[in-house]
């Protein structure tokens, strides 16, 4: 679903994709590393990645999705998604994929901070949720620098992609807890 929203940090913007990041979004979701935790296959050609273009864009496609744009570069270099879960509990969950040549560098804590307080304040959610495997250390360590807690492992998940069983974990925060961080954070930054 598009979000019709821009969210902009110091060197990414969250923005509905467009048809001619078709070349950018190929050459991440087709690499098997960086799908190799992805809830799907790797793109086998730019048609597959069109389709994912045009679902995401559709308005019966579930997740809110954002195109990850690096601005100094003007390309693609990954996604963000947020779903709800429950409207009348106000529950939601996020997910992302980055391109491998950008892994470790901050950049999805940096499209993940302005994921939640989009969640947070655009959507009302109270309690934002993330969920990856166990043996996905970058993923839960992002959960971990954005504030997010471990609430519970969950022993044989089933899995989209292959229809394999796998352990995952649950993070989550709360909206309290984002409020409390910002306003820490603002401290440390005004000392």
């Amino acid at each position: 679903m598009m979000a019709n929203a821009e969210l902009c940090s110091d060197r990414v913007r969250l923005r509905d994709f467009r048809p001619d990041d078709l070349d950018d979004v190929f050459q991440y979701a087709s690499d098997p590393l960086v799908t190799r935790y992805a809830g799907w296959v790797p793109h086998r050609t730019p048609y597959d990645s069109m389709a994912y273009i045009q679902r995401c864009l559709a308005d019966d496609w579930g997740p809110i999705t954002f195109a990850v744009e690096y601005l100094s570069e003007g390309r693609v270099i990954g996604v963000v998604d947020i779903r709800i879960l429950s409207r009348f509990w106000g529950v939601g969950e996020i997910g992302y994929t980055l391109a491998r040549h950008y892994w470790g560098q901050g950049f999805n804590v940096e499209a993940g901070t302005l994921l939640l307080e989009y969640g947070f304040k655009h959507l009302g959610l109270r309690r934002i949720q993330a969920v990856c495997d166990t043996a996905n250390r970058r993923s839960y360590r992002t959960m971990e620098k954005l504030g997010m807690v471990r609430e519970r492992f969950v022993a044989g998940s089933r899995t989209a992609k292959n229809a394999a069983y796998t352990d995952r974990l649950v993070y989550s925060i709360f909206w309290r807890e984002w409020q409390r961080r910002g306003r820490r954070e603002n401290e440390h930054a005004s000392v």
